[in-house]
Parts: structure tokens; C-alpha cells; sequence
């Protein structure tokens, strides 16, 4: 029979996750789809040569890889499920069975490693029925490696399974995918999250609040390993009853009214609120980029709150979702804030506010700082001016700048769509990044150019829900996707822009040095 949920992994095990990583498919959370595809498999007897595990860190692949393995060696396998009891599988829980040889492809990358393997590939197991190589983030591999590994996966021998595990499949080669069985594995969900972080601490003896845990689990982004270990980290600091600002505390969350007064500020146009928010937030020493975070995930928030219809009453942002509905490009500006935050790099100056007041002014003058006069920003920031919201320009209009080429609505889109795209999926996002041209964006159909074929069959087909769900978030209402292969000449180019920064140095009251 299986494991019971929970049941502890081999004593020495000291780190929390490690503890606590699952022994068998029905521990495993959130990848059902998975589950329940291999332990059919597995229950049949229709076992594949290779498998390709793929998904963000942190959501099961290593672990699945391992059950999986035990499940193809085990000598009482029932549903599909390993008994964790018979030699085999002890022999692998205890990390000394010889045939399950894990490898580190990040630090096993040359060709001369897949010749090893490929040399000892060969000989049969010693002590298990299937000599299983886990290969674990794949993608690091060189072009040399994975045409030495092409090769051993086109005719392995019948004893051979491969398990290759990445997080970056668009760094894998199709030559590998198409010899694999591919499974992808999603950001577990937070409920998913809490739930499992509430056995483990009833487990441990833990008492957290469930909005202390819904802290974490927001905080691990889809990552349980990452939730376990920042609940460890909690009890370390705290003991083993910390209250919900403990937990937000520990995680360095802000948590912060400061939050929703920006994102008032930025929905009424409000410059000189937004700035004195920035500033103070700076001012009192709380970690400026992790505000900035915050603010963006309340932002993501509201925007599908403000497209249902329902009323916004029980919510606890309901002000700022009536907010949203109730000025015209609501939804659209909140998503172009989303965008323009995003961008803000604290690297250079962490302590600094000033890449959040570039964000929120780029956000509320329209269009960017670079198409807007910047006596604007500097009259909204002096100390004491009055809170005047700053009059937007009209759709598609730009503030004049001398000599200045702003953004056509077009391209603005085209930017958007792939910051907003980026967010969800970077992977998939890179097929957007610099090979469109929208041809088409008013009514219900958005028309994107493409001038290769590839980036254009990968949007039509694994891009294509993502780009209508995130292009509708923009626009304010759903879209259908319509790609077409145009000719390099098809379309107008831009005339490269000359001068721009030296004009704009200049209106900001910069002298020239040297030759014009």
C-alpha cells in the first residue's frame, strides 16, 4: 500500500521541507492532472522511455520525478503507487540504490558528461529492474550535450528511463521535447498551499493564523518548498505561536494603508499624493521595492474584481474597485500602472524612492516621463503644492517635448502585451518580445504581424489563451486572436529616433559638451 499523507521521510532529515517532501503520489499538491495521469500509466504497465517535467521551482518536479522512480522499481506497486516499504524502495528513500543516478545538468553541462553516460547506459541494473537517470534542470546542457543526449534517447535500452526536469523549456531543444513525454507542472494554488501548511503544523505542533499562512503561501508565488521553508523560517524566529504581523514580519511584507493610498492616488490622477506616498514609505525605512510589490499585487487584484459585475461591497478594496469601474479606462489604466511599476529597478539605490515616482508619474502624466514636460513632475513634487489632479492627455495623445518621437497606441500596446504577458509566464512571454506588430486592436478582434514563422505559430498556439486573457486586461474587453505572416515591407517603419535624450537633457536645463 501507499504512504499515509504525512508519513516522515528517513530520521536526519532536519530541514522542514525535507521532512515533510512527499513519499508518494498522493501527497503530492496542486498537480493533480500529473498524478493521475502517471499513476494510470504506471497501473497499465504503458511506461514511457523519457519524460520531460517542466514548471517553476519549487512546485514538484524533483519530488515527482523520485516517486516516480520508486514506482517503476517497486515490488508491490498497487494503483500506481509505491509501497515505500519493499528493498527497492527503501533502497532509494535512503538515497543507496546505484541505478537511480541524479545529475545536476547546471553543473554537468559538457558533452563529455553525456559520453559517460551514454558508455555506462549500457550495462543492466544491479539492484533495481530499471536504471532511472534523473536529470535535473536540463536546459543547462550545451548544444553539444543534448545532441550526444538526442542520441541515447532516440534508441535507449529497455532497462533505461529518462527523467529530465527544467525550468526553462524554451531553453530545451524541440529535437528533446519530441522524444519525451512532456508534463507541466503549475504554481500550486493557495488554498492548496494553506491547506498543506495547515497539516504540517498540527504535524509540528505549530499554532499560525490562517492569514499568516495565506501571508506565506501569497509570498511563495505557487512554490510549496518555498512556503515550507518561510513557515521554518517563521517558528525560528517567533516560536511556535506567531501572530499574522509576525508572519509578515519575518517575510519583510509590508503591510502598509500607504498601499491603497498610492493606488487611490494613481486612480484619481493625483501626482502630488502619489509622490508624498513614495517619499514617506522611503522616509520611514520600509524596503521601498517591497512596497512597490505590494502595490502591484493589489493592482492585479483589482483588475479582474473591477471587470465582474458584481458589487464590490464584501470586498475589502471595495472603494478603490468602484474607483476602477467609475472613470472611463479604469481597468486600462490600472494595467498600464502595473506595467510601468514593474519596471522600477531599485538595484542602483535600494533605499531610494525615486524609480517608484518615475513609475507613478510616467503612470499619471500619460504616456511617459519622456513625452511630458518636466516642469509637470517638478511643480507636483515641490513641498506644499496644492493635490491638483493632472489633466491626461487623450487617448493616443502625447504632451509635445521638442524633437521628441513618442510611442504610437500601437506600440504602447505591443510594450504592454508583453510586460503584462511576462508577468504570467516568462517562457512563453519571449515569443512576443520584439517579434509583432499590431495590425489591428479596436473592436473584438486584436491582429498581431509576425515576420517569422516560428514566434507566430508559438503565440497562435501555446501563447494564444494568455495573449487574449491579458490583451482583454488591457483594452477592457475581450478579444480574439488573429495572427498573420507579413512581409518586412508590409508594415511602416518607425524612423529611428535621434536626439531624444540630448533634447530632453536639455529641457530639463542640462549644457551640451562637446560637438552637437
Amino acid at each position: 500500500m501507499c504512504s499515509i499523507l504525512g508519513v516522515l521521510n528517513p530520521p536526519g532529515v532536519d530541514v522542514l521541507y525535507g521532512k515533510w517532501r512527499p513519499r508518494g503520489f498522493d501527497e503530492v499538491v496542486g498537480q493533480d492532472h500529473i498524478v493521475r495521469t502517471l499513476r494510470n500509466a504506471l497501473a497499465s504497465g504503458q511506461v514511457a522511455h523519457a519524460y520531460l517535467f517542466s514548471g517553476p521551482r519549487g512546485t514538484g518536479k524533483t519530488t515527482t520525478a523520485r516517486i516516480l522512480a520508486r514506482s517503476l522499481n517497486c515490488a508491490n506497486l498497487s494503483d500506481g503507487e509505491p509501497c515505500n516499504a519493499c528493498p527497492p524502495c527503501r533502497a532509494i528513500l535512503a538515497g543507496n540504490a546505484l541505478d537511480l543516478i541524479e545529475m545536476d545538468a547546471a553543473s554537468n553541462r559538457g558533452i563529455e558528461d553525456i559520453r559517460e553516460l551514454r558508455e555506462k547506459i549500457a550495462f543492466a541494473p544491479s539492484d533495481l529492474k530499471k536504471k532511472v537517470y534523473l536529470l535535473d534542470e536540463v536546459h543547462m546542457l550545451t548544444d553539444g550535450a543534448f545532441n550526444a543526449l538526442l542520441k541515447t534517447l532516440e534508441e535507449p535500452p529497455p532497462h533505461a528511463v529518462f527523467i529530465l526536469a527544467t525550468t526553462d523549456l524554451h531553453k530545451v531543444p524541440a529535437t528533446i521535447i519530441s522524444r519525451c513525454q512532456r508534463y507541466d507542472f503549475h504554481r500550486v494554488p493557495n488554498e492548496a498551499i494553506i491547506d498543506r501548511l495547515q497539516f504540517i503544523c498540527g504535524q509540528e505542533g505549530f499554532s499560525v493564523p490562517r492569514d499568516g499562512l495565506l501571508a506565506i503561501a501569497v509570498q511563495s508565488r505557487g512554490g510549496l518548498r518555498d512556503a515550507i521553508t518561510m513557515l521554518e523560517q517563521v517558528t525560528a524566529r517567533y516560536g511556535n505561536s506567531p501572530t499574522v504581523d509576525d508572519v509578515r514580519a519575518a517575510m519583510g511584507q509590508v503591510n502598509d494603508a500607504r498601499v491603497s493610498g498610492l493606488v487611490g492616488a494613481i486612480l484619481a490622477d493625483d501626482l502630488g499624493a502619489a509622490l508624498e506616498i513614495a517619499r514617506s514609505v522611503a522616509d520611514d525605512g520600509i524596503d521601498i521595492a517591497r512596497f512597490t510589490r505590494a502595490t502591484i499585487d493589489l493592482m492585479r487584484e483589482l483588475v479582474p474584481e473591477a471587470l465582474k459585475r458584481e458589487s464590490p461591497a464584501e470586498h475589502p478594496h471595495g472603494d478603490l474597485i468602484a474607483s476602477t469601474r467609475g472613470r472611463n479606462g479604469g481597468v486600462r489604466l490600472l494595467a498600464a500602472a502595473i506595467a510601468e511599476l514593474a519596471r522600477a529597478d531599485f538595484r542602483l539605490d535600494p533605499a531610494s524612492p525615486i524609480p517608484l515616482e518615475v513609475a507613478c508619474a510616467s503612470v499619471i502624466l500619460g504616456g511617459g516621463l519622456t513625452a511630458a514636460p518636466p516642469a509637470e513632475m517638478v511643480a507636483a513634487a515641490a513641498p506644499g503644492a496644492a493635490r491638483q489632479p493632472v489633466e491626461r492627455p487623450a487617448a493616443g495623445a502625447q504632451a509635445p517635448v521638442p524633437s521628441n518621437t513618442p510611442l504610437s497606441r500601437e506600440e504602447r500596446f505591443a510594450r504592454d502585451l508583453y510586460e503584462h504577458c511576462k508577468m504570467v509566464n516568462p517562457s512563453h512571454a519571449m515569443w512576443l518580445n520584439g517579434s509583432f506588430e499590431v495590425l489591428s486592436m479596436d473592436g473584438e478582434e486584436l491582429s498581431l504581424g509576425f515576420q517569422r514563422q516560428m514566434p507566430m505559430d508559438k503565440v497562435n498556439t501555446v501563447c494564444r489563451a494568455m495573449v487574449e486573457q491579458q490583451a482583454a486586461v488591457i483594452l477592457g474587453h475581450p478579444v480574439t486572436l488573429k495572427v498573420t505572416l507579413i512581409d518586412g515591407s508590409a508594415q511602416p517603419r518607425r524612423e529611428t529616433r535621434r536626439g531624444h535624450l540630448a533634447e530632453a537633457a536639455k529641457a530639463m536645463g542640462a549644457t551640451p559638451v562637446g560637438k552637437d
